[in-house]
């Protein structure tokens, strides 16, 4: 069982580590004159479009973690990756973290779905420690949304009404949204294999340095070795009278 103080260290450390995640992504992000790529998806973005969408209820679902991309209403406080990028979100983050570690069980979180992607209503915090701990499964509850066009029309329990022609057009905009964030990742992947080739070369050739100066300091000790015995044998020799 982990000590009271040891834990506290341990959420601190926690904290620390994905807080530094989000900040050096961010750099990089800016570095590359890209910082569009760096936040959540925003639910709010879509609503832009013009229309009604259909909304129903799907219940309690487990869902894979890393389908979970979008945010409603807070996707400026987490990266791309659900990182914390902002340290007003530290106390609430390491009271989760500490629930994590403590085996405490958690309310399920809330999440609005859009064709196969996952937007948090509630539990940012829930998702981004689970997120840094690499959970792969998370228990939610489930309102799905059938893209068809925007409205305030609402059904008698308060629900959307539903209208046809928008889901396509809303798919293709989270498509063209995870494409680009594929496009990303790839590109961060060959960057990352081209500096480790670099490196790779670096070392090889700082090896290759290092063993041709133990060939010549070798070559140098031989030569004066020789030379030394030389000198030996020629004071060993009698002269002659």
């Amino acid at each position: 069982m982990v000590g009271h103080t040891s834990l506290l260290e341990q959420v601190d450390a926690d904290f620390s580590h994905a807080h530094r995640k989000a900040l050096l992504r961010r750099a990089r992000t800016r570095l590359r004159g890209d910082a569009d790529s760096d936040g959540l998806f925003c639910f709010e973005d879509l609503r832009k479009m013009p229309g009604t969408v259909g909304r129903v209820y799907r219940g309690t679902r487990t869902v894979p973690v890393e389908q979970i991309g979008g945010s409603v209403g807070r996707c400026s406080d987490f990266d791309r990756d659900f990182m914390p990028a902002k340290a007003s979100v530290q106390e609430r983050w390491k009271r989760i973290d500490r629930a994590f570690h403590r085996g405490e069980e958690l309310p399920a979180v809330s999440l609005y779905k859009i064709g196969g992607f996952y937007f948090v209503l509630d539990g940012h915090h829930r998702i981004s420690v689970a997120r840094y701990h690499g959970v792969e499964w998370i228990d939610t509850e489930v309102t799905e949304f059938r893209a068809g066009a925007w409205s305030d029309r609402r059904d008698e329990e308060g629900q959307i009404d539903v209208s046809g022609g928008g889901e396509p057009r809303m798919q293709e905009m989270i498509d063209l949204q995870l494409a680009k964030q594929r496009r990303e990742e790839m590109l961060r992947a060959v960057e990352t294999n081209r500096r480790a080739k670099a490196l790779k070369a670096t070392h090889k050739r700082r090896a290759e340095r290092r063993s041709a100066l133990a060939w010549e300091m070798k070559r140098q000790a031989g030569r004066l070795l020789k030379y030394l015995r030389a000198s030996r044998r020629a004071e060993n020799t009698p002269r002659a009278k």
